[in-house]
């Protein structure tokens, strides 16, 4: 990979401390690289799944995902659904992204065909001791069904066995569980997206961009959280076990998000001969794309998931980032409605841990995917792009 501004990096004052081993570059690979470049037979490979059907998560405590397909509600089961009078409440540690709100809104709209009334939705943004309050209001209006999507898995299970637990409202978890919580026994179940089945789509879409083969770096969520730390397992197992001729030379966490461009600066002033970044998702990402383009690195590959308007922008025009793992959010909403429906009834669940399949985004499919992932048609900007 060319890189002919390499003189740059000596500028980079934040990332001084991490240089090392970093030597010059001239403007062409070694005659060995270039042949071995040449070796890769993308025949090797299998063609990208775009439209897998199985998720590949698994939850926290083992247990295999099935997909929102694996219910089924009876026309006599909604007919009891409605005569029961039930109200629901849903707790989450943000609204303030798109598939959040996508997700509420299509659980709600299932809840309320089946004469289930939604008594309250509240938004943390990201504080714990917020969530805490919320929820402990939320329960004085006595829910039969409490959806709750914790930002602090410790303060989180605090707060529930102190205010939930032995009461008779029924826990649906949203995409993490709380600390020391067991399915079947403390909560019914938990919908989330197939966070590993989005990871391993891209790291499949990072190795077809390049070649099959390079170098490649990882941007991580640096804390305890089961969806990204799920996606990122699903890159890196990915890389490791399917693409033997792409490495992984560099691991760098990150707990701000809106701070990724200097973890990104410590990145590219090390590797300047870097193929490709995985980011844990597309804030993150954005990080990268400003670093790589300070640095005159615009060949640089990046993958991450979720589809916000910035990722889908640059997948659309074949900007660094190619593709995405995206969550199937109005199915998501739907698994949490099912789930608290089976409480309701009394039905045995299929699996306590539920989510539909990846969403694998390229530029082929960007203006389907982001229907499938928002359950609204692109914007006009987007289609406009994409043509």
């Amino acid at each position: 990979m060319k890189r002919k501004v390499i003189a740059i990096l000596l500028c980079v004052g934040l990332v001084a401390g991490m240089l090392s081993g970093c030597g010059s570059e001239t403007d062409s690979k070694p005659a060995a690289e270039t042949e071995k470049k040449s070796e890769v037979n993308a025949d090797d490979y299998p063609e990208l799944d775009l439209k897998p059907t199985e998720a590949l998560s698994v939850s926290t405590e083992g247990v295999k995902a099935v997909a929102p397909s694996a219910f089924t509600i009876t026309d006599e089961e909604a007919k009891k659904l409605k005569e029961g009078n039930y109200k629901v409440a849903f707790s989450y540690h943000t609204q303030s992204d798109t598939c959040n709100q996508t997700k509420v809104a299509s659980a709600t709209k299932m809840l309320e065909d089946w004469g289930i009334e939604v008594v309250s939705v509240t938004d943390a943004n990201f504080d714990a001791a917020t969530q805490t309050d919320q929820i402990e209001s939320i329960m004085a209006k006595k829910p039969d069904v409490l959806f709750v999507m914790p930002y602090d898995a410790d303060a989180c299970a605090s707060v529930l066995n102190a205010n939930v637990k032995n009461t008779d409202t029924k826990l649906v978890f949203m995409e993490n569980v709380a600390s020391g919580f067991k399915a079947g026994e403390d909560y019914v179940g938990c919908a989330s997206s197939d966070s590993y089945g989005n990871g391993k789509a891209c790291a499949d879409i990072m190795a077809k961009e390049i070649g099959y083969q390079g170098k490649v770096a990882i941007m991580f969520y640096d804390l305890v959280y089961p969806v990204t730390n799920e996606r990122d397992r699903g890159f890196k197992e990915t890389i490791e076990n399917d693409y033997p001729k792409i490495e992984i030379v560099m691991e760098a966490g990150f707990t701000d998000p809106s701070d990724t461009g200097t973890v990104a600066d410590a990145i590219l002033a090390k590797h300047s001969d870097l193929d490709g970044i995985y980011a844990s998702w597309d804030i993150p990402a954005e990080g990268a794309i400003a670093s790589a383009n300070s640095l005159g690195m615009n060949d640089l590959i990046i993958t991450c998931c979720d589809l916000g308007d910035t990722a889908a922008k640059s997948i659309a025009e074949d900007g660094m980032i190619r593709g995405a793992g995206a969550p199937r959010s109005p199915e998501q909403g739907e698994a949490e409605a099912l789930i608290a429906a089976y409480a309701l009834l009394g039905k045995e669940l299929p699996s306590t841990f539920v989510t539909p399949p990846a969403l694998p985004v390229v530029k082929s499919n960007v203006l389907e995917s982001y229907k499938t992932s928002y359950g609204v048609e692109a914007p006009d900007w987007l289609k406009d792009i994409a043509k």
